[in-house]
């Protein structure tokens, strides 16, 4: 058994364990699997290692240069959606008692003074500030392992079902996370002015500015990830290269450091994002999926395999999105 193009289980060496205790064992590896792939850190691409050759051009560092494409693992086909992980910061509460934890929304916090010789350090208070709470979301789902599948080595029914219940598990939390951003309202919209290179100019500049204005510390050039449908991924990197060759009077250039492209079909290819990760974007993993223990069903003459896992985010801040428009 594979997922996600790594092997988990040798059904070669499933023989050696009783037929009885062959499904536990199965989904005990899985679980193992599962939580390695949870952990797994995001990893980047060279944008020419996924579009190919054909973007380069006449210099053939330009792709190489430009900032990478945001995946998990090495495989463009075997890996799950998990580009949301790069813009929301995690909270993690699996060893916690809580089921919710709260964003507040602050904009002042500490004030520093300063200190005359001798003097006492004048405390500042927390601001009274709107919290944002966000309660842990559990999601139960399973399947039945059939005593015949066993007995009969028809282990390839059991490969199908998990290799679909990870998959869903991982496009579901897909949904949630690209759905929030997808769901916020029109007043992050980024007009389209000229061309791609001044629109995502214009977007990073209005994000910097519009936090400063609400009073959050922001650098002045903060780096930032592009969110895009896979059909953009050629735009958004003809815009990009801009910023790697001689400019001259029939280009423009990107000024923003980029931190790397996140290609996801959860949002729609009739704009693109400019994000600032981080800061208010939050997402709390109460627990990774896992299997619980086999329930022996008799009606179906197997046993019942449920698999569970609890999470949850918010965007306590929309300004730092900004939606742009292609024309």
């Amino acid at each position: 058994m594979k997922l996600f193009g790594k092997k988990v289980i040798d059904w070669g060496k499933m023989q050696e364990i009783p037929e009885g205790e062959r499904a536990g064992k199965a989904c005990e590896a899985v679980a193992h699997a599962m939580k390695m792939v949870a952990e797994s850190p995001l990893q980047k691409m060279s944008p020419a290692d996924v579009l190919g050759t054909k973007m380069r051009g006449s210099d053939g560092n330009l792709v190489h240069s430009a900032p990478p494409i945001v995946l998990v693992g090495d495989d463009t086909v075997d890996s799950p959606d998990r580009g949301y992980e790069a813009l929301f910061t995690e909270v993690d509460m699996r060893t916690s008692t809580q089921k919710t934890f709260e964003i507040m929304d602050v904009t002042g916090g500490v004030t520093f003074y300063q200190q005359i010789e001798g003097e006492s350090a004048k405390l500042s208070k927390l601001p009274t500030a709107a919290k944002v709470a966000v309660q842990l979301l559990r999601f139960t789902g399973g399947f039945a392992i059939l005593d015949d599948w066993l007995r009969f080595n028809e282990f390839y029914k059991i490969d199908e079902l998990t290799d679909n219940t990870v998959r869903r598990w991982y496009d579901q939390k897909a949904n949630l996370f690209w759905g929030l951003i997808e769901s916020l309202s029109s007043g992050i919209n980024q007009a389209f002015q000229t061309d791609d290179v001044t629109t995502i100019n214009n977007a990073a500049a209005k994000i910097v500015t519009d936090l400063e204005a609400a009073g959050y510390p922001v650098s002045g050039a903060p780096g930032m990830y592009i969110v895009c449908h896979p059909n953009l991924l050629m735009r958004i990197y003809k815009a990009l290269a801009a910023s790697f060759i001689n400019p001259n009077a029939n280009n423009n250039q990107i000024v923003w450091p980029i931190r790397g492209v996140i290609p996801t079909t959860k949002v729609s290819a009739s704009h693109y994002y400019v994000a600032l990760p981080g800061l208010k974007s939050r997402r709390g993993e109460w627990q990774d999926l896992t299997t619980r223990p086999a329930q022996r069903n008799e009606l179906v003459l197997g046993a019942d395999h449920v698999w569970t896992g609890a999470y949850n985010g918010a965007l306590a801040e929309s300004k730092q999105f900004r939606r742009c428009a292609l024309t």
